[in-house]
């Protein structure tokens, strides 16, 4: 039996609370204030989304006089559709995925944690999903939403490489650039697609470095300067260069892609995100190719992964060094928690007070700002013996390790991925389809298997189980992908 009570003993905490006098709470109360307050607002929330969904399976709003749950919650507490709509969704998602529901009442994430999940299931089946949950909110629970939202696309993706050049040739349909005149200046407007985007946006991040520790001007003067000065000097002087190495585009493909592997991951273009094999030709048709060994070394007198050392024979990084280093760490500043893009190669023993080394596992790429912190002592940064890095700030009195949730997240993500593709491409995880050996799936024994045998005839069973549940996210109208073909097995053999 529900105790409406606990609702009242909930309000009287909240007055309780109210009435403290807030002046007279010293600064570590303050802090354990908020910080109980954050949790107790989040857990709310969940609990709050939960009872709309119940509101809306229930039409419990019909006993008030309400049309719908919007018109109730407009009425009595002032919500717009918007707020009411996204509220019920969160609890839909909470009930679909009971762990994510657990975590968001028990305030371990927040409702915009929830809000990505309920995307993510609207664009790939519930298996998908369900199949990587307990990754996806261990990410949630150390990660802010916006680095689950990405994580939750790339399983998507996975899912679902043709919505990649379905997005593609979206965007190329809304091609749009303006320049109007405007008061005293011009006013730049329009939009541009996912290639022309990435070109621009690499070329204007490196142009619009700072000049130097003394350059005041904004981010955004730095911006229209670079703009400027292309316009009036790019005949004469062609892009802008560092240290021998021009801005450039880079797409990192795995060799498991090129292969033709099922469940491989997209290939990637720095600073966009995955793309599809359509626009991935037309990238590469006209590129240069460097192929970089990120897994595994070879042993005999010169390692492969020593093979681009120069030591102290040169102070200055080496074209090939630098560009391994910038695929090393997928062209974004080493710093955890940094985003930025325009990098300088920093030797972590310092080449003039340590005598350190021109060499790949002494080379960090830093973005200006984090550089510079090192280098006035407010940010360290250190081998870890095992060819990375660990970076240290100081925290009060303290020195401390700053951990980088966000690559052990999609460190985690990706060696799941990985195992879900191994068990893809196992002999017994999925029946061989007649088309595989046409696109070059498998190993050639298996493919000359089956063309012996011929084209086997099967038929997918009828899952009556998934014809009666309740439609809470509509499936997508296409057919499945083969990851999603191999999940909808694994979680049959599960149950």
């Amino acid at each position: 039996m529900f105790d409406i009570d606990a609702a009242g003993a909930l309000e009287a905490a909240l007055d309780a609370l109210a009435d403290q006098p807030v002046a007279l709470a010293t600064d570590e109360q303050t802090c354990e204030v908020l910080r109980r307050l954050g949790r107790a607002a989040d857990r709310l929330d969940g609990l709050q989304a939960t009872w709309f969904d119940q509101m809306q399976e229930q039409a419990a709003h019909d006993a008030e006089g309400a049309a719908t749950a919007a018109a109730w919650a407009r009425r009595e507490m002032r919500w717009d559709a918007g707020q009411t709509r996204r509220a019920t969704a969160a609890g839909r998602t909470m009930r679909v995925l009971p762990a994510v529901g657990s975590a968001h009442r028990a305030g371990e994430i927040r409702r915009a944690h929830v809000d990505a999940f309920t995307v993510a299931l609207k664009k790939a089946d519930r298996e998908v999903v369900e199949a990587a949950e307990d990754v996806m909110l261990d990410v949630a629970r150390m990660c802010e939403p916006d680095e689950l939202s990405q994580q939750l696309t790339m399983l998507v993706e996975v899912a679902h490489p043709e919505e990649l050049d379905r997005a593609y040739a979206a965007g190329m349909d809304k091609h749009d650039l303006t320049v109007a005149r405007c008061g005293e200046g011009f006013h730049v407007n329009g939009f541009l697609d996912a290639v022309s985007g990435t070109r621009f946006k690499t070329w204007l991040t490196a142009a619009s470095a700072p000049r130097g520790s003394d350059d005041a001007r904004t981010p955004a003067q730095r911006r229209v300067d670079a703009v400027g000065d292309l316009a009036a000097a790019a005949l004469e002087h062609g892009l802008p260069t560092d240290r021998g190495v021009r801005p450039q585009v880079g797409v990192m493909v795995d060799a498991e892609w090129l292969a033709g592997q099922p469940g491989a991951a997209p290939p990637v273009l720095a600073g966009w995100g995955p793309v599809g094999p359509k626009l991935f030709e037309y990238l590469s048709c006209g590129a240069d190719r460097t192929d970089f060994l990120v897994d595994g070394a070879t042993g005999g007198a010169t390692p492969q992964a020593d093979i681009l050392n120069v030591g102290r024979t040169h102070r200055l990084a080496t074209y090939k060094q630098r560009q391994v280093v910038l695929a090393r760490q997928g062209w974004i500043c080493a710093s955890p928690g940094c985003r930025g893009t325009h990098l300088e190669l920093h030797h972590v023993a310092w080449w003039d007070r340590d005598g350190g080394r021109t060499d790949l596992d002494n080379l960090v790429g830093l973005c200006p700002r984090c550089h510079q912190l090192i280098h006035i002592g407010k940010l360290w940064v250190e081998s870890d013996g095992a060819r990375g890095f660990v970076f240290r700030r100081r925290k009060g009195a303290r020195i401390q390790e700053i951990e980088d949730h966000h690559r052990v997240q999609r460190r985690r993500l990706s060696d799941r991925l990985r195992e879900l593709r191994a068990l893809r491409c196992a002999p017994d995880a999925v029946p061989a389809q007649p088309r595989a050996a046409v696109a070059g799936a498998g190993t050639p024994e298996r493919v000359a298997a089956s063309e012996r045998a011929g084209p086997p005839e099967r038929v997918r069973p009828f899952d009556h189980e998934r014809a009666r549940r309740p439609a809470l996210h509509r499936p997508r109208p296409d057919r499945h992908s083969p990851l999603e073909a191999h999940l909808d097995r694994l979680l049959r053999l599960r149950v």
